[in-house]
């Protein structure tokens, strides 16, 4: 016994039957659409075209696509069509964006948004970094689409009173260099150790090679100045001394960093712009005096307001004009790796009575019974303790 047919099933029966005669009528017109205004009065459907009329239903398809396509300008005069991505070098970093080298110019270079470091207060860029340009426009304007892995960098952390992990993220003063000049002075601001043995020690975890060059000499070197800088020496430190106002030792600094990429960095004031200067007249760096008010307590004052790569007329050789600094926090390892960074430190460990000796209380210390006969040890002593309590924190 058949069920009644319902009224849905009815209409659809039909519908496939007046379907089918019009695909026969398509077929007898070689596919092409009848000549009638009803069927012009509405867009075409799929369900109206058979299999051998794909062609003009493709047809009609982009027809359709076109009339939901968003306009186009009337003219392309004011669009710059996209260059195949190039690779620059970071020059320098500012606030809000970048100068880059690229194709022998300088273009500047924005970053995509959210780029920036999650305090947003740290770039994600640094100078010296390689990064991939798109869409160079007539203004000299571009956009960074792309960082590359770095060879090298030197950074430091910055440490702010009740901000517990204000150093969590990184600053990194240079990227892609080869050699760390850290400038000091005898005076003007005063010599200070416990500084350079900071960077030394950055520059140590960072995989780097680290001189000294004590600028300034023209001031006189104090005698503890010079034994201070010859157990340096004992180390293996390199020690260029230099004036940039007499020119004494500026040719041997510049034949130290032929062919590298070098950053100049130090306390503020010790003069890296003015050795920069006598290094290659012509770069006509500002440079400054140092702060005499109370206030200032001899300190420098900043005149490089953010670091710079330069090339010099050496072959190969450029270096990154950094502003002066007056805190390195040193952070990024572990408290027991620290003392690997102290080459002096590290050859005596081994006879301490402990093996994870932190040289600090601890009974049958070797490194603070030697350093009680040695004021330079002494020195690179409390500079490593000081770290040592920044990493515990």
């Amino acid at each position: 016994m058949s069920e009644k047919l319902t009224n849905r099933q009815v209409r659809s029966i039909k519908k496939m039957f007046e379907n089918k005669g019009r695909r026969q009528q398509l077929k007898q017109q070689g596919g092409k659409r009848p000549d009638s205004t009803s069927d012009r009065s509405r867009g075409p459907r799929r369900n109206d075209w058979d299999e051998a009329d794909e062609d003009y239903f493709t047809t009609e398809k982009i027809r359709r696509a076109e009339r939901v396509k968003p306009a186009q300008p009337a003219s392309q005069a004011d669009t710059v069509a996209p260059e195949p991505a190039e690779t620059g070098t970071v020059i320098e970093v500012r606030s809000g964006d970048s100068l880059v080298m690229y194709r022998g110019r300088t273009v500047r270079a924005l970053l995509p948004k959210g780029s920036r470091a999650a305090d947003g207060t740290r770039s994600p860029l640094a100078v010296g970094d390689r990064v991939e340009l798109e869409a160079v426009a007539r203004s000299d304007t571009a956009r960074i689409a792309s960082i590359a892995p770095r060879r090298s960098g030197l950074s430091r952390d910055v440490y702010e009173a009740g901000r517990h992990e204000a150093s969590a993220v990184a600053h990194v003063l240079a990227a892609n260099i080869d050699l760390v000049v850290v400038v000091c002075s005898p005076a003007e601001p005063p010599y200070r150790p416990r500084l350079l043995d900071r960077y030394l020690v950055a520059a140590s975890r960072d995989g780097l090679e680290a001189v000294i060059c004590l600028n300034k000499t023209d001031l006189g070197v104090p005698d503890a100045v010079a034994a201070s800088l010859a157990g340096y020496e004992r180390l293996g430190t390199r020690v260029l001394r230099t004036s940039a106002e007499t020119g004494d030792g500026v040719d041997a600094a510049r034949e130290c960093i032929a062919g590298t990429v070098s950053l100049f960095t130090g306390h503020s004031g010790v003069g890296k712009s003015s050795l920069l200067n006598a290094l290659e007249p012509g770069l006509s760096l500002r440079i400054g005096g140092v702060t005499e008010t109370k206030a200032g307590q001899g300190k420098g004052r900043h005149t490089t307001s953010s670091a710079r790569l330069l090339p010099l007329s050496t072959p190969d050789t450029f270096v990154v004009d950094s502003p002066g600094i007056r805190a390195f926090g040193v952070r990024g390892m572990p408290p027991r790796e620290l003392a690997t960074h102290f080459p002096d430190i590290d050859a005596l460990a081994g006879g301490c009575a402990f093996g994870d000796c932190r040289h600090r209380a601890e009974p049958d210390c070797a490194v603070r019974a030697a350093a009680h006969l040695d004021p330079f040890l002494k020195a690179r002593v409390a500079s490593y303790k000081g770290m040592l309590a920044e990493l515990e924190r």
